[in-house]
């Protein structure tokens, strides 16, 4: 009786157990990396109005492609915090240094300036592929803080490097696209500023 007993409580502390935090899960974030200016902008201000992601990366999941049409999402690799948030913070950073301007606002931490340039940007593909390159492919426009439509570009790069299963590298990846995202817009806005200028 005993032995039952102590058996079943036992059976408990193991499910109490699996109610717990889950073992063995190491979480990332996309990080702003330092990158030499390309503009000095000022008091010139950007509004960073709209991020999109494709509704499969909405989730703490870390997504990969594994075969045409095919998904899988890491159990023990997780994205540390809602990414689209992270993906809007980093950029803000990333431009800030990139143009030499504080004045960078976003949908969730908005400027209280009139913006003089306004960003959307919609990410298309941000994960390792089925052959192991890891991409980032996006679309951006850049309006005037009147609404007219001044830029709509398209952006595509990939890390050859395959990362095989270390998500830890394909992160890294990932965050070196994005710099390379965020410079690239960078240097559209200044392209754009110096024609107004002009």
């Amino acid at each position: 009786m005993k032995s039952k007993g102590l058996a079943l409580l036992l059976g408990l502390v193991l499910l109490s157990g699996c109610g717990g935090a889950p073992i063995g899960i190491s979480y990332y974030v996309i990080d702003p990396v330092t990158m030499p200016p390309v503009a000095e902008f000022g008091t010139k201000s950007v509004q960073i109005l709209d991020l999109k992601l494709p509704q499969y990366l909405e989730r703490f999941q870390i997504a990969r492609r594994e075969g045409s049409n095919r998904l899988t999402f890491a159990t023990n690799h997780q994205w540390g915090e809602n990414l689209r948030k992270n993906l809007y913070r980093t950029m803000t950073r990333n431009l800030a240094e990139l143009l030499g301007t504080a004045d960078i606002g976003t949908a969730i931490n908005r400027s209280f300036a009139t913006p003089d340039y306004v960003l959307r940007v919609s990410i298309e593909a941000f994960e390792q592929g089925a052959d192991g390159r890891v991409q980032l492919a996006a679309r951006y426009q850049v309006s005037n803080g009147a609404g007219e439509l001044l830029a709509t570009k398209q952006f595509s790069s990939a890390v050859n490097r395959d990362s095989g299963d270390r998500y830890g590298d394909m992160v890294a990846d990932l965050q070196a696209l994005y710099a390379e995202l965020s410079r690239e817009i960078a240097i559209s806005l200044q392209q754009l500023e110096q024609q107004h200028a002009g």
